[in-house]
This record gives C-alpha cells, structure tokens and sequence, in this order.
C-alpha cells in the first residue's frame, strides 16, 4: 500500500507554532483574569471607616485561577491584612503606640465575561 501523505517538516512546525499559540492565548487570558481579580480584591479588603477610627490596608495579593470557563471563572484571592486603629481628631494618622493587627485575608471572586469584550464583571464575592 503506497503512502498518499506524509508529513512535512514545515506541516509539523505549523502544528506546534499553533499548539504555542493556543497556550500562549490561555497563559495571556488567565493572567489578564487574575490582574483584575487582584484589583477588585484589593478594593474589597481596603477600607477606611473614620467614624470608628479603622483602617485597613493588604500587603502581599495573590490570586489564582479554581475554575474558567469562556464566561465565567472562580478566583481565589488571598494575602496580609493589616488593621490600624486612627487618631481620632486626625483619621489619616495610626493611633500613637498602637501597632497594626496584621490578619490573613482570602476571599473567592465569581466573575462574568461582559459580552463579547475582554472585561470581566464581578458577580459575588465569598471571603473566608
């Protein structure tokens, strides 16, 4: 039986170029999710309530990807809480001798794809 095809060196470089391509677009996609869940998880742990004279800041985000699919995905965001008491005539000072209380903070982001765009929208938030 005679051989109809054969591959070609320039058939398999074209396969593997599309094979990088592909990873290379999911690498690109998943990094572009977790930018943005670190930023929405960000504005979700830093908070300031001058009433009661607290402020929080987070030190050290990561984020990483539990589940995507093409319109949604599950980001678990963690890292350093640190809670300040504030002067009380003053709220943009910590509270003199007083020392920050520093706390773990994880939270799971659900995020929708917006249409056909490359923005995500925040759907729930779970902290832990």
């Amino acid at each position: 039986m005679d051989k109809i095809f054969t591959f070609n060196n320039w058939f398999i470089g074209f396969c593997a170029l599309l094979v990088v391509a592909v990873l290379l677009s999911n690498y690109i996609r998943d990094q572009r999710i977790m930018e943005q869940a670190k930023l929405i998880g960000r504005q979700d742990a830093e908070w300031t309530w001058a009433a009661q004279g607290v402020s929080t800041t987070i030190d050290e985000l990561d984020a990483k990807i539990l589940k995507r699919t093409d319109n949604d995905a599950e980001v678990e965001v963690q890292g350093k809480q640190k809670i300040v008491m504030l002067t009380p005539g003053n709220p943009a000072l910590p509270l003199a001798g007083s020392s920050p209380t520093l706390t773990d903070y994880k939270a799971i982001l659900t995020l929708y794809k917006n249409g056909n765009s490359k923005f995500w929208l925040l759907g729930k938030v779970e902290e832990q």
